[in-house]
């Protein structure tokens, strides 16, 4: 009895010279790679420490020594998180059954609730109270950093045991977990007791904060907004470091966004950046925000600031609430549920979305070396498709190109973007079948996108796969082939520009839709969702006209009026081909019918429109500026003439 007597005390004292080691390292912090080391060499002499009284058998006089220990070796076990979460709660389950042991209470078949029922249960010692109130922190500590909060609420309640509970100050909020924690009062420490690494108290501050940073985010998963934004200021006015400040500014303002309330989001996304100015994630929310609002120059700002940081080193902010606490709210809440929330960014969506803007408000020359950067990194890199809150936030790479080469196109820097749109030639022609055979039925639509019946086989699913594939590379093919042949016009070489159109048409003749039922194949491909198809007539409406105005250039009036005609066939409300017909008309001599439809084209007013306010794709713009009629005041002055001045003025 006097050898075991004695080793406790060495233990005790061992125990306690580590917790003052600890707490004088922590309280007078050197480089972060001494402290480290420090918290390494304590967790190895605790976890040796452990292994030599858990040698024994146990005994109700050293339980409180050891349950301290546990705790002790544990506290620096979840701060290194060496082991798995799961292995230390096996650590835990094996203390609590050395405590039935030694009040010969059997734990056989127990899981982790069952086992802290009995031993709460059993009429415990009171020297053994403190110990295992510690010990049932760092088990909810690991419960709430596995998101179990109806674990974690379970267990407080029978640490409370017949408390009446606190009401619950936060809205709408569905369980007892914050009142349970606010009435929880673990024992107090006495004198005498061996030392800790980390007090209770605070110990049970950050579980508060944690629970009420994590039930936040269960409440914005679910909808109650108003009770999400309750919970989450709670949890900003605990223990909290700066990037869990961040984090939770950033919720708040998805919550208010949510909520109709903009500004208020705006004001807490600040918030976040004020705190923490590396969590980048309130800079891409800000960037969404503002998109959202339509405030392009301060989105287009905040792009600027995402795109820096993620092109410089790393930051990282290290300040955390305090260098004593072992375990803090950031061990505890970064479980899996919030990656949804924090969209890690990469600098080929950010150079994207930068150029992209850039181009939309008009800010050519920035969108261009936006472009440039971005298929320069492209090609660096291997690009792994990337997700923006459940959408691609980058399209796919060969239509990123052909917005790069309209935006050079929109420069009047024709060679470039005639070699940008080169790349795109090479890396489809070979893709592209002689021919393309599209059935428009309920079927090919199943198939198509991709929600074929059970009954159809696994080649069957890959061939439509395939076709989807080609049909899109015979897109960007043409596309392609149509921005070279403007950058030729550009140029001032009609013969090259009128190659390329051609090739871009020949292009498009490789597709055939086929409907097999009574509706157009417009209306069929419209009702399926095949956007595609639309935007192949656009770009087969654009060679036209394209190849149309390079005709006039070299005098070739009746194959331009061919080309006008057809384009006009396939969109008959082009005003710009309404236009050029016109005045193709008026140059063959057939000024009559220029006339007519000049009438006609007066009194419809959709004909009025301006071409570039229609749907057409990003990289096609350029060819819809480029495209606009020139000769509007002759062909006013020269019609009106015709008809004797008695038609209508011209906007």
């Amino acid at each position: 009895m006097a050898s075991a007597r004695s080793c406790l005390d060495l233990w005790r004292e061992e125990n306690d010279e580590l917790a003052r080691r600890w707490r004088t390292v922590a309280s007078f912090p050197g480089p972060d790679c001494s402290v480290t080391q420090t918290a390494q060499e304590c967790q190895l002499a605790f976890t040796q420490l452990l292994q030599k009284i858990q040698g024994l058998p146990a005994a109700l006089p050293a339980l409180p020594l050891e349950l301290t220990i546990l705790y002790n070796s544990l506290v620096f076990d979840i701060h290194l998180s060496s082991d798995s979460g799961e292995k230390l709660l096996a650590v835990i389950d094996h203390g609590l059954s050395r405590v039935l042991e030694a009040c010969a209470v059997s734990g056989q078949g127990l899981g982790s609730g069952d086992r802290w029922q009995r031993v709460l249960q059993e009429g415990t010692p009171e020297e053994l109270q403190a110990p295992l109130h510690r010990l049932a922190a760092l088990q909810g500590a690991l419960w709430l950093a596995a998101n179990r909060l109806g674990t974690v609420e379970g267990l407080f309640r029978l640490l409370n045991g017949t408390k009446s509970l606190e009401p619950s100050p936060y809205h709408g909020c569905k369980n007892e977990l914050l009142p349970l924690l606010q009435t929880w009062h673990p024992p107090d420490m006495g004198e005498a007791d061996p030392l800790l690494v980390q007090s209770v108290k605070d110990l049970k501050d950050i579980l508060g904060t944690s629970a009420a940073f994590l039930q936040g985010v269960q409440e914005l998963e679910a909808g109650d907004l108003p009770a999400a934004v309750a919970l989450l200021q709670a949890a900003a006015t605990g223990m909290c470091s700066r990037r869990v400040l961040a984090q939770i500014f950033t919720l708040m303002g998805s919550c208010h966004l949510k909520m109709g309330k903009p500004q208020m989001a705006i004001q807490h996304l600040r918030r976040a950046l004020q705190v923490d100015f590396t969590f980048l994630p309130a800079l891409h929310q800000a960037a969404l925000l503002y998109h959202q609002l339509g405030l392009t120059e301060a989105e287009l700002e905040v792009l600027v600031l995402l795109d820096q940081a993620l092109d410089g080193p790393a930051q990282v902010t290290t300040e955390s609430i305090n260098p004593r606490f072992l375990i803090q709210t950031e061990l505890l809440t970064c479980a899996s549920q919030l990656t949804g929330f924090f969209v890690k960014n990469c600098p080929s969506e950010v150079k994207y979305l930068l150029a992209q803007r850039s181009f939309q408000a008009g800010r050519i020359s920035e969108a261009v070396d936006h472009y440039l950067d971005l298929l320069a990194l492209l090609q660096e890199e291997p690009l792994h498709q990337v997700y923006l809150c459940g959408k691609l936030a980058l399209p796919r790479i060969p239509e990123v190109f052909l917005e790069a080469a309209s935006a050079l196109e929109d420069l009047a820097r024709h060679e470039d973007a005639i070699s940008v749109c080169e790349e795109v030639v090479t890396r489809t022609n070979e893709l592209i079948p002689e021919k393309l055979r599209i059935e428009l039925d309920l079927k090919a639509k199943e198939d198509m996108q991709g929600t074929a019946r059970c009954s159809l086989t696994k080649s069957r699913s890959n061939l439509t796969k395939q076709k989807r594939e080609s049909l899109l590379c015979v897109l960007w093919q043409a596309a392609a082939y149509l921005i070279q042949g403007w950058a030729w016009a550009g140029l001032g070489e009609a013969k090259e520009a009128i190659s390329h159109l051609s090739r871009c048409l020949n292009d498009l003749l490789k597709v055939h839709f086929v409907t097999t039922g009574s509706n157009s194949i417009e209306k069929e491909t419209e009702q399926m969702g095949l956007s595609e198809a639309k935007v192949l007539s656009q770009i087969r409406h654009l060679a036209l006209t394209g190849r149309g105005t390079q005709f006039l250039e070299m005098g070739r009036d009746k194959e331009a009026l061919m080309d006008f005609q057809h384009s006009l066939h396939v969109c008959p409300g082009s005003p710009t081909a309404n236009l050029y017909l016109m005045h193709t008309l008026w140059k063959l001599d057939r000024r009559q019918e220029a006339a007519g439809h000049w009438q006609k084209f007066h009194l419809n007013p959709v004909l009025l429109e301006e071409e570039a306010e229609r749907s057409f794709p990003l990289y096609l713009l350029s060819c819809v500026k480029q495209m606009k009629f020139p000769h509007m005041e002759s062909l006013t002055r020269n019609v009106e003439s015709c008809l004797g001045g008695s038609s209508s003025q011209v906007p």
